[in-house]
């Protein structure tokens, strides 16, 4: 069918929007960068307080969606499960298919499923947790249209001291800290004048763009949100439209494996997408 030729990319962007906060925060996170001082640290939360009192305390999530890609005809349901800074879970589902990927990223593993190519992995996140402690949180930071300090979680009046705030145009600009990048790159991010998130902008050598998000607010906490970015030398874009957080929600049924899924490593599993 036409149609699953094409749903492997759902895999693809399902990840790549995912893991996007990621690829701003690769970076050793046991170099901490020079702390402000405290009047600066006290200037950057006065430009950034009405961020600060959008993000609501919480403790579990489910989020329902949908996902656009430029390539694909439909529009795949998307079901999103969140335990703060302990686990993620994204399911994708299409018409006449049903769940077709999936991604549970905790404390202990990573484990992802691609249901049209019968592939499956799981590894270790012992080594994940050694190199990156605060990735799950950041992911669900980004998820969320909330700001990040790489390495050092989601923006809140500990870590001030690593950002700083410019004007753009009518526009806040907020630049986190990265730290000791190895190769030369920047992140930043817009604010609205209400505080809320509308770009997040990642920028190679000279400024070239690497990626960028564009989140449109809905209310309530519900987003759209717009990535571009390349697959194959080809450029991809990437629609999501969340609902509202369903807060203090339960997780997702657990996923059940046929016996003709095969095992493969996270190389090979790209490689099936």
């Amino acid at each position: 069918m036409k149609i699953n030729r094409r749903i492997p990319l759902i895999a693809f962007a399902i990840m790549a929007l995912t893991f996007l906060g990621a690829c701003a925060s690769k970076k050793n996170v046991a170099a901490d960068t020079v702390p402000a001082l405290p009047a600066e640290s006290l200037r950057a939360k006065s430009q950034v307080e009405d961020a600060l009192r959008l993000y609501t305390d919480w403790n579990t999530a489910q989020i329902s969606g949908k996902l656009q890609l430029s390539s694909l005809p439909v529009k795949p349901s998307l079901k999103i499960y969140m335990k703060r800074g302990k686990e993620l879970t994204i399911s994708a589902s299409a018409i006449f298919v049903g769940e077709v990927f999936r991604v549970e990223l905790t404390q202990d593993s990573l484990f992802i499923v691609n249901k049209l190519k019968k592939v499956y992995c799981k590894e270790s996140g012992e080594k994940l947790q050694e190199i990156y402690p605060s990735l799950c949180e950041e992911l669900q930071s980004v998820l969320l249209g909330r700001m990040i300090v790489p390495g050092n979680g989601t923006l809140s009046e500990s870590n001030l001291s690593k950002i700083e705030v410019e004007m753009d145009k009518d526009m806040r600009k907020v630049i986190p800290s990265l730290g000791d990048f190895p190769i030369e790159v920047s992140a930043f991010y817009l604010l609205d004048k209400d505080g809320k998130v509308s770009d997040l902008v990642v920028e190679g050598e000279q400024g070239k763009r690497l990626f960028a998000l564009d989140y449109s607010w809905k209310g309530n906490g519900a987003s759209d949100i717009e990535a571009m970015l390349n697959h194959k030398n080809k450029p991809v874009k990437i629609e999501i439209s969340l609902d509202s957080p369903k807060w203090g929600a339960g997780p997702l049924s657990p996923y059940k494996l046929g016996k003709d899924f095969r095992r493969v490593g996270l190389q090979d599993f790209f490689k099936s997408i």
